[in-house]
């Protein structure tokens, strides 16, 4: 997972929705293919075409997920945006996302003029580190790396650096169910708010579920595997932002039963100004 400015290019390449006519648009395929169609993929196209709709004083404040299949990762997304309402001052959409007859997910996307109100703020303290003293995510699982899939060691559009040793990926390493990462774009992304929007909801879909297996002392891919899926995800968009800059990804996971676990994150500015929230819901089952 070196950060490739590469990468990131095709990334926003793969965001570039283009439209189908009716409100309807096609999201290509993704040049960095995991073996099934990735959830952050979905939720980034699905913003961008949402966004394609609405005036242009309107930012997303809010989206809210239901995952209801799993993608090919070869086969192009075709997205069927819905018109709700156009307010003063908020529109809604609703997208549909779909694989030829198969319905992959649907999603309620809300956006908003920039408004002035109260304000208020709480927020854990920021770490002492750096994201500059940490290691890159490559260094950091480079002695696990024989147990990861062939896909972890292709570089990555985003320069991710965890606080604390991502458990979860291989090592299964036993712990409290939280875990904090620095992420920045891996090279400088267009000033298009929509864009950076979207590719922060691509991110909050990296590894969201991982605090829940910490507990347990299981991992995705090395000692004592365990299989998941994400279920639904929500995500709050509070303050505008840019992807060029680091943020703190602070994730844990409140509880886990019924075959499902439930995991909460919130993104932080260098400064301290929390930007952005997220939930989701996925299951685990023994392989």
């Amino acid at each position: 997972m070196i950060a490739s400015a590469e990468q990131l290019e095709l990334l926003v390449d793969a965001l570039r929705v283009t439209s189908a006519g009716g409100n309807r648009f096609r999201g290509p395929t993704a040049a960095r293919k995991l073996p099934r169609l990735f959830g952050g993929q979905v939720l980034a196209q699905a913003v961008m075409a949402a966004g394609a709709t609405v005036p242009e004083d309107r930012y997303p404040h809010s989206l809210h997920t239901l995952f209801l299949r799993g993608g090919d990762p070869h086969t192009p997304v075709t997205y069927q945006v819905t018109i709700l309402r156009d307010g003063r001052s908020y529109s809604a959409r609703t997208v549909v996302a779909t694989q030829g007859e198969d319905v992959l997910a649907t999603l309620q996307l809300s956006f908003a003029t920039e408004q002035e109100g109260p304000e208020h703020q709480w927020s854990a303290p920021l770490p002492p580190t750096a994201p500059e003293e940490l290691l890159p995510l490559h260094e950091r699982l480079e002695s696990e790396s024989a147990v990861l899939p062939p896909w972890w060691s292709q570089p990555h559009p985003f320069d991710v650096r965890f606080l604390e040793h991502p458990e979860a990926l291989a090592a299964a390493g036993t712990r409290s169910p939280e875990q904090r990462f620095w992420v920045r774009a891996a090279a400088g992304v267009p000033d298009e708010p929509l864009l950076h929007t979207a590719l922060l909801a691509y991110v909050s879909d990296l590894t969201l579920l991982d605090p829940a297996l910490m507990p347990h002392g299981r991992s995705w891919y090395g000692n004592r595997v365990i299989a998941g899926a994400s279920i639904d995800h929500a995500m709050w968009f509070h303050r505008r932002f840019s992807m060029n800059d680091w943020m703190l990804c602070r994730q844990t996971s409140p509880i886990a039963t019924g075959g499902r676990c439930l995991c909460t994150c919130d993104f932080t500015t260098e400064a301290g100004a929390r930007i952005a929230s997220a939930t989701q819901e996925g299951v685990l089952r023994e392989p």
